[in-house]
């Protein structure tokens, strides 16, 4: 029988590291990192956990304040549902910290690539601060900013002076599209309209139909 050579489970920069090394690195929120993938890998419980490590690694142990304001996180994903998912998690994960055990809390620590230093006394003022980390975020006026791209945009549009609107063409008034089947019905509309006002274009157009056909001429067209 063959033998398949094991596929690396973890890679850092094309070298093969262990899940320990991986960890550290990825959720260091000082390092700036790219994390390839595929999907159910479990991308958001890294992305949050770098929240988590920026919001504690800030927080002092003496008067419990953050270096890093809440509000200065900003994570942005494709869905309105991939935000509220990673929102949800995030407090969540905050809550249970508050009420877990110095054993559990040292392990999330060390999952999120911590290192718990070997002194009894020190790891468990670091489990405290973990467990204390709730009640800092809470305090916090401005919450961590989970956005989507397209809310994120729309934001800086309503900030965004009416000089630099201008100067780049903008629209100082504007509508967010949730949905764009009716933007997308308009433009097919006109399109066919333009392809009976140009001859030359509408047999360009029959012409790839006739090789095609009209479903994937059509598809073709609503992605490019």
């Amino acid at each position: 029988m063959a033998e398949h050579a094991a596929v690396a489970a973890y890679e850092h920069n094309g070298a093969t590291v262990s899940a320990a090394r991986f960890y550290t690195v990825a959720c260091d929120p000082r390092r700036h990192v790219a994390v390839e993938a595929c999907a159910g890998a479990g991308k958001t419980w890294m992305l949050v956990s770098r929240i988590v490590r920026a919001l504690f690694d800030g927080l002092d142990d003496g008067d419990g304040r953050l270096a890093v304001q809440p509000h200065d996180i900003l994570a942005i994903t494709f869905t309105k549902r991939a935000a509220s998912e990673m929102r949800e998690r995030l407090y969540k994960w905050l809550q249970e910290f508050a009420g877990a055990s110095q054993e559990r809390l040292l392990r999330e620590l060390r999952d999120r690539g911590v290192v718990v230093p070997a002194d009894a006394a020190a790891a468990a003022a670091m489990a405290r601060r973990l467990a204390g980390l709730q009640h800092a975020v809470l305090q916090c006026p401005r919450q961590v900013q989970i956005r989507t791209f397209h809310s994120w945009f729309a934001a800086l549009l309503r900030a965004a002076p009416i000089a630099v609107l201008q100067q780049l063409n903008l629209p100082l008034q504007y509508e967010l599209l949730e949905d764009d089947a009716p933007a997308k019905a308009l433009v097919w509309r006109r399109f066919y309209q333009a392809l009976i006002e140009q001859p030359g274009q509408r047999a360009a157009f029959e012409a790839v139909v006739r090789t095609h056909g009209r479903f994937q001429t059509e598809k073709a067209l609503g992605v490019a």
